[in-house]
């Protein structure tokens, strides 16, 4: 096990702790060896995440598949009823059928059923996240493993921009800074171990700004990671508030986290100039895809996890165009193996060819996400958010941010993020938009707001529904 693991525990002191004790730490755990930081199975991930030969690929990934599902029914509980099925040698696609579809609310009512009993305590690494739920979702990594991996495969998506360990990044992923709540207390914190900057979460508005740009200038930043949202508004500031020193500076730009809809890439990428990278992935570790420089599109690692699309009945999409919920069965987890794992994102297969860089990677079009991120109309059925994308009226370049928030069927709420008030005429042409788009169905009440709260995290939720739960906590089963 490497010590990333070992002393995860630790972590969070560590990014709390004073930067004269930060600095000389953080540097002298940078000189060692991968081995030691991330576990002797850091080069393999590394190597399998820049595999291009298709056939090897597809080799690969099907043993993975089968490897794992043949794993959690020989040691995990709930697949236990599945090892009659050992005997048969059955084609692997009939193997996976045989797995129930699973959602979050499955593993939290019974999260025992799903750890695998080859793997003690000693194996595991707790984790948790709670996303948008009151109660955290608690579940377990395998210690040297797991993150470990994830590790790797970063690392091959950030040389697609040329991003390596001696470049310095900018860091808009909602990492607290210890006493950014004070008045004149710290918004920035330099980590050496990864050389990122890291920007407080609760600090990302306009009139911040200013001072964070200056503190890249100061570190010397020529790459940016951050949630979509957060990026974009920094470009934003930027377009209007240009600092040609820094802008220039920047060689890469990475989205993490949150969907980002043309647009957003476009004006990123007028901004700073330079490549934008939008990724996708989740804290359970079962899949992830990422763009290429010249091409939006999400990328599967086909060696990560295996990845399915369904419908709101639980039925196989495989053809190209039609929206689905993502279903990730990951591997190299062998603590507490998701398999068939509704992860809530709605995609769709892309039916343009893949890339010639990318052989055997399946392609996702586009991410539109969350599942319940729709409007409920007054006579009942659902309207995506993701309708409201594309094509806006000059009209929303006075807004800094929106969000939408639903307590009745054909009413919604729209916050619209905006420093100073918004003058009637660009009021009506916004509401006129709304008005199209919902076809009539649902009714927008505007509201003109100076800030959006953020999660701790630093995200800015989109849609915030208060009508039903989500269709992946349902009992859906194929």
């Amino acid at each position: 096990m490497g010590i990333e693991d070992w002393g995860y525990r630790w972590l969070k002191r560590y990014m709390d702790a004073p930067q004269w004790v930060k600095e000389p730490l953080g540097r002298l755990y940078s000189l060692l060896p991968d081995r030691l930081r991330h576990g002797k199975d850091f080069a393999r991930f590394r190597d399998e995440a820049s595999l291009t030969d298709a056939a090897e690929i597809q080799r690969l990934s099907e043993s993975r598949l089968r490897e794992t599902l043949m794993w959690a029914i020989q040691t995990v509980p709930a697949y236990a009823a599945l090892a009659a099925q050992l005997l048969i040698d059955m084609p692997l696609s009939e193997l996976l059928a045989l797995f129930p579809l699973m959602t979050k609310l499955d593993y939290k009512r019974n999260p025992e059923a799903y750890l695998s009993t080859a793997c003690g305590e000693a194996e595991r690494l707790p984790m948790q996240t709670s996303g948008s739920v009151a109660e955290p979702f608690k579940f377990a990594l395998q210690k040297g493993v797991t993150r470990s991996k994830e590790s790797a495969y970063i690392e091959a998506f950030s040389r697609r921009i040329g991003l390596t360990r001696q470049d310095v990044v900018l860091s808009l992923r909602g990492r607290n800074i210890r006493g950014a709540a004070a008045d004149n207390g710290p918004l920035h914190s330099y980590e050496p171990i990864k050389q990122m900057l890291w920007i407080s979460p609760n600090h990302l508005d306009a009139a911040y700004m200013p001072g964070h740009v200056d503190a890249a200038i100061k570190y010397g930043v020529s790459f940016i990671q951050g949630y979509s949202s957060a990026v974009y508004e920094l470009a934003r500031w930027l377009e209007f508030n240009p600092v040609p020193r820094f802008t220039r500076a920047v060689r890469g730009v990475q989205l993490f986290s949150e969907s980002a809809d043309e647009g957003m890439v476009t004006l990123i990428e007028k901004v700073f100039g330079c490549p934008v990278l939008v990724h996708y992935g989740h804290s359970e570790r079962s899949v992830m895809a990422g763009s290429m420089p010249d091409d939006h599109r999400y990328f599967v690692w086909p060696l990560y996890g295996h990845v399915e699309l369904v419908d709101e009945a639980g039925q196989p999409i495989t053809e190209p165009g039609v929206q689905g919920e993502v279903v990730a069965t990951g591997f190299d987890n062998k603590a507490m193996p998701f398999i068939r794992y509704r992860t809530g994102d709605l995609a769709m297969w892309s039916d343009r060819a893949p890339h010639p860089a990318l052989p055997g990677y399946p392609v996702l079009e586009r991410i539109d996400g969350r599942n319940n991120d729709y409007f409920v109309a007054r006579d009942g059925r659902r309207i995506p958010v993701a309708s409201l994308g594309g094509l806006r009226p000059p009209a929303f370049l006075k807004v800094e941010a929106t969000q939408y928030e639903q307590h009745e069927p054909g009413r919604i709420t729209v916050r619209l993020q905006s420093a100073d008030p918004l003058d009637p005429a660009v009021l009506a042409v916004i509401d006129d938009y709304f008005r199209t788009k919902l076809l009539g169905l649902v009714e927008a009440e505007l509201q003109v707001v100076p800030h959006i709260e953020r999660t701790a995290r630093g995200k800015r939720r989109l849609m915030i529904q208060h009508l039903t739960e989500r269709p992946a906590e349902t009992t859906a089963r194929n």
